[in-house]
């Protein structure tokens, strides 16, 4: 019996290591040029440019120029760019907030809509589309709820931005993915190993019960309980691997993957991304409220839509039959 059991656990070890293996290099040679590319755009200040041309538009919501450039930044690489952004400006507490939400929705578009293209979604361009019209529409509900005199105690720490010239811009990126990389391999290889070793031994349904009227609430299928605590605790990319396996083998159907990936897009990562936020003065009211209404809101807009139209498409499957 004991030699069973550790020949089921050497199997789970074996396949989760192959498993993660494959995503993480998927991702390395995904994320490379994409990343790169950034750099070279904001080395060349076309980031900083399209910012002043959307300025007069983004005013709308309470933001100047420096708010969009952080928000720029934030949707082409990581919320940890964002803030260094922050550091080099002046944004007041308002705007800080109101940024801070608008990056924990959209931000690392280009990589995070391949992954969620790959993990269910019908259109990555249409859940980055999703993503940058949320983001924008929660920052006007904020713009306006949002006393003119809101503020606060900002624990942010400013510094001087200085010129770098291309082979320092050259220099920060290769470090920083030599860092990154074995990171994600080590964290989706352990993920791939434990998802294969709860199921393997019936144990994944003691951490999905318990959520489901959770669940029930966000408009979404119990099945999606164990992927949504993934992506809420390790975000898009690490998760990316189990969630892939977990719609490629169809445990869990594409509709469900459909509607849970349009909820994760306004809340993964919420462990790691908010606490970021919070360590710089910001309440936890703010950054996850308007979130998590916003995911709810997205989810049973599409069931209702869904609802309305499934109708339509049989009738008219129908009327094509012979």
């Amino acid at each position: 019996m004991q030699q069973a059991l550790k020949f089921r656990a050497l199997g789970c070890l074996v396949q989760g290591v192959q498993a993660g293996v494959r995503t993480w290099w998927w991702l390395v040679k995904m994320m490379l040029p994409i990343t790169f590319g950034v750099a070279v755009l904001q080395w060349l200040g076309v980031i900083g440019t399209i910012s002043r041309w959307l300025t007069p538009a983004f005013s709308y919501i309470g933001l100047d120029g420096e708010g969009v450039l952080t928000f720029l930044t934030a949707t082409l690489t990581s919320i940890y760019a964002a803030i260094g952004v922050m550091g080099t400006l002046n944004l007041d507490f308002r705007s800080v907030t109101i940024v801070a939400v608008m990056t924990l929705i959209a931000h690392n578009l280009i990589v995070e809509s391949v992954v969620q293209r790959r993990s269910g979604c019908r259109s990555g361009w249409g859940m980055a589309a999703l993503r940058l019209t949320m983001a924008i529409f929660t920052a006007w509900i904020l713009n306006r709820i949002l006393p003119a005199d809101f503020t606060g105690r900002l624990l942010l720490e400013h510094r001087e931005a200085g010129e770098l010239s291309f082979g320092a811009i050259l220099r920060n990126w290769a470090l920083t993915q030599a860092r990154l990389f074995p990171l994600m391999l080590a964290m989706i290889v352990s993920l791939n190993v434990l998802q294969r070793i709860l199921r393997e031994f019936s144990l994944i349904d003691h951490l999905t019960l318990p959520m489901a009227s959770v669940m029930r609430i966000f408009g979404l299928s119990r099945d999606c309980a164990f992927l949504w605590i993934v992506l809420n605790t390790l975000g898009l990319a690490y998760g990316a691997s189990v969630m892939i396996d977990e719609v490629e083998s169809g445990r869990i159907a594409r509709r469900d993957a459909r509607l849970l990936n349009a909820h994760a897009a306004m809340t993964h990562s919420t462990l790691e991304d908010t606490l970021l936020y919070f360590t710089l003065g910001l309440g936890l009211f703010w950054l996850l409220v308007p979130r998590v209404i916003m995911a709810m809101a997205v989810v049973w807009t599409l069931r209702l839509w869904e609802r309305r139209c499934r109708p339509v498409y049989s009738e008219r499957q129908r009327n094509r039959r012979p």
